[in-house]
């Protein structure tokens, strides 16, 4: 396995996901993680993957905080060693942590349920709230012993604080008293004791104990005898407390101790959450995606495998930067079994071995790997790899026998259920030995039933895969041009090894090159000059099918549009015919409304017979009937003329043209007791042939005008006398309403005001008002009375 993992770079790839990681022991495990060949096992690892991808895409600040190694911790103190302080603040500050934790977790209770794996993590983490609360009442923030972690403990600190207060009031006394034998005014601790400073030549003048002298010998330290008991019960209130926190460190020690198996537990539950946590974001930072663990059905295809697959789509190198690094397509198992890639020696072919073989481990150990959605594959119990050029100095072998001693473990170990990797098969002996050598491996490869990849610059191998089932050709895409390799993989199309055209263009003498191409044999250069062929035309092909594939989507894009003006035409038309009988039916409502008004009032001279009121109303009715009956718009008409009959599409109406308008491109249409006013574009001769038209705006652009004579909107009775000027206005009002008209301006003009009066006077009770206002400062103002007749 550490040769698996070192040769397919997976050791690198470990590197990457401990460095994110914030848990020291969740980094362990990540430098230890290695592939699963149970695929139960990998689907569990990647289903936890998959929770944590979205349980930081929900909550991207969430994480296990302050967990710490406690594992030395818990194992000094099952071996009897008492925890300092500072330690046993850490084990606290984990236990916190894990509080934390369960408290975000648990802050929904549907999380569990969407969350069943993480959950299971975070179960597994112990409360313990004795413990914490033991450890949190005795150590404090920065590791020390609080006077809380027992009562005799706080008693000592009391005695010992006013011990200390006694001692120190009579030492500044005594510095007091004793100033002319002081050396200099301050007091000091020796060996443990509180001493003070005194003249060598005045020593005698202190009785006390001699516990220091100074290097020069001019001062002596001594402990007063007067400060002989203070000192005495101070440091006895010392021991006793140093005694009291070594019992309750024992007793902490302990306890940590009896919980050793939940603590450990702990400690890996933080450490598979965090793990998982980082999975998370190295697929973020990878945009990497979850593959799909397949176990497929018997292929159709003779050379295919009967249910192991591999399936990567825009594959990348994760150790490769994203931003250069050429992604690749691979199928393994469908159609074939092992894939054998030609080429030169700089085009990359290891790099795409090394990709299919890296991917498959990391799905295998539950990461998600950089490719695109939609990739697939299956979990393979072995992997064999042999990959670079490494020669055993310890077993003295060559780097032919290093590299064949790895392939005769692998024929030896390998069978169908496994995953092979051969990096330039046989290569680092005679080249006619080693391509039958390599052609011989292939064919027993081939009898183990094994998927894999193999690398070979061997020429023989692109006939012999080309015509043998379960092999097929694959090369590294190689530029003609400027003769290096683009790093694109090619599946069916053998590579060419350029090497005298690198020599060329490295500055070879011609001579040579031209030599060395007269003792290539014929056969080799009918085999270039076939894939060169073959090359030119998937290239020409991919060309055209790019040209296909933009005109494709041209084509789409310009149907998708059609599609959306036809369906906002549609749209337009069922508005504008909805407003059109939105119209009539108003109309028609107005109309019934004033033949009941007109048959109320006494005079009625002015007021159209009842057979015209009928048929007007009939036509209304018949309009209403045509557009509710209506299936499409009709199409815009060719130019008219005054007498034409013509038919109005949008108002399902028919009539004659009795006026053209052309500096407003419209025309009036008489219909039935009604004239129209419509567009010249909203009208067609009845004699043409009918066809499919674009909707009309028929709200803004057309007008039905009632009854046959235009009514104006606007009456002038500036300079008439009253009585003149009512008895037009009655009039107007009659004609005005029965035109349907909303609103009327009357022009009195401001004068005296008297006009105005009266018309407001006799507006007040007019039967057809519903109310008057004076018009804006900009319209007329008082000179204007704006009239709103009753619908």
């Amino acid at each position: 396995m550490s040769d698996l993992v070192r040769l397919l770079e997976f050791d690198k790839v470990r590197e990457m996901l401990a460095a994110r990681c914030q848990y020291s022991v969740a980094r362990e495990r990540a430098l230890e993680l290695v592939p699963s060949a149970d695929p139960v096992h990998v689907t569990y690892l990647l289903a936890v993957t998959r929770e944590a991808v979205r349980l930081l895409a929900e909550r991207p600040d969430f994480s296990i905080g302050g967990f710490r190694d406690i594992r030395s911790l818990i194992e000094q103190a099952c071996h009897g060693m008492v925890l300092e302080p500072i330690g046993l603040r850490t084990i606290l500050d984990t236990l916190e942590a894990a509080r934390v934790v369960r408290r975000q977790f648990g802050e929904q209770e549907r999380w569990r349920e969407r969350f069943p794996n993480l959950g299971e993590f975070i179960e597994a983490m112990p409360d313990l709230p004795g413990l914490r609360a033991e450890l949190a009442r005795s150590i404090g923030p920065r590791g020390e012993v609080l006077d809380s972690a027992s009562p005799e403990l706080a008693r000592i600190r009391h005695a010992l604080k006013d011990a200390h207060e006694r001692l120190l009031e009579r030492l500044r006394r005594l510095l007091v008293e004793r100033e002319d034998a002081v050396q200099e005014a301050y007091f000091t601790v020796r060996e443990g004791r509180y001493v003070i400073p005194v003249r060598a030549d005045r020593r005698s003048s202190v009785p006390g104990i001699v516990h220091d002298v100074s290097g020069s010998g001019q001062t002596v330290f001594i402990e007063p005898l007067e400060i002989l008991d203070l000192n005495n019960r101070w440091r006895e209130l010392q021991a006793a407390e140093a005694h009291e926190i070594e019992r309750i460190l024992r007793k902490l020690t302990q306890l940590i101790a009896e919980h050793r198996e939940e603590l450990l537990r702990l400690v890996e539950a933080g450490a598979a959450l965090d793990l998982a946590l980082a999975k998370a974001r190295f697929a973020s930072d990878l945009a990497a995606t979850e593959p799909e663990l397949v176990e497929a059905r018997r292929t159709a295809f003779p050379g295919g495998h009967p249910h192991k697959r591999i399936r990567l789509r825009q594959a990348r190198h994760p150790l490769l930067d994203p931003k250069t690094a050429v992604p690749l397509d691979i199928e393994l198992g469908e159609r074939f079994r092992i894939l054998v890639i030609t080429g030169p020696n700089t085009g990359g072919k290891t790099v795409a071995l090394k990709t299919v073989g890296l991917l498959v481990l990391m799905a295998q150990a539950g990461l998600f790997i950089p490719a695109a959605e939609g990739s697939s594959l299956s979990v393979f119990p072995a992997v064999f790899v042999d990959i670079g050029d490494e020669q055993s100095i310890e077993q003295n072998l060559s780097t032919f026998s290093s590299h064949m001693k790895r392939i005769v473990a692998t024929l030896q170990q390998a069978d169908a259920e496994s995953l092979v990797f051969l990096d330039e098969l046989a290569a680092g002996t005679d080249p006619q030995e080693g391509s039958a050598l390599a052609r011989a491996i292939l064919e027993r490869l081939l009898e183990l039933g094994v998927l894999g990849v193999v690398t070979t610059h061997y020429p023989e191998l692109k006939a012999f895969a080309a015509g043998t089932p379960g092999l097929e050709n694959a090369s590294v895409e190689f530029d003609p041009v400027t003769l290096r390799p683009t790093y694109r993989l090619r599946i069916g199309l053998p590579g060419r090894s350029h090497a005298l055209e690198i020599a060329r263009r490295l500055g070879l003498p011609e001579s040579i090159v031209r030599r060395a191409q007269k003792l290539v044999t014929g056969g080799q250069l009918e085999l270039d000059r076939w894939i060169a062929e073959l090359q030119a035309r998937l290239a020409r092909a991919e060309k055209e099918a790019a040209e296909a594939a933009r005109a494709r989507a041209e084509a789409e894009s310009l149907r998708a549009e059609a599609e959306r003006l036809l369906a906002e035409a549609q749209r337009e038309r069922d508005e504008a015919r909805a407003a059109a009988l939105v119209e009539v039916e108003t109309e028609l409502r107005r109309v019934r409304e004033l033949v009941r008004r007109l048959e109320r009032r006494a005079e009625s001279t002015v007021y159209p017979a009842p057979r015209v009121v009928e048929e007007s109303i009939r036509a209304l009715e018949e309009a209403r009937r045509r557009l509710r009956a209506a299936s499409a718009p009709g199409s815009a008409a060719a130019a008219v003329r005054v007498g034409d009959r013509v038919e109005v599409p949008a108002l399902g109406l028919e009539g004659e043209v009795v006026a053209v308008l052309p500096d407003e491109d419209e025309v009036e249409v008489q219909v039935g007791n009604f004239r129209v006013r419509q567009p010249l574009t909203a009208v067609r001769r009845i004699e043409r042939e009918k066809s499919p038209t674009q909707i009309h705006q028929l709200r803004t652009r057309s007008t039905i005008i009632l009854p046959t004579s235009t009514v104006e909107p606007e009456l002038h009775l500036r300079g008439l006398r009253v009585d003149e000027a009512l008895s037009r206005l009655d009039r107007y009002l009659d004609r005005a309403a029965l035109a349907g008209l909303p609103w009327v301006r009357i022009v009195h003009g401001k004068g005296t005001g008297t006009l105005r009066q009266s018309i407001h006077d006799y507006l007040r009770d007019h039967p057809l008002v519903e109310r008057w206002e004076l018009a804006g400062p900009g319209e007329g103002g008082h000179g204007v009375t704006i009239v709103y007749l009753r619908s």
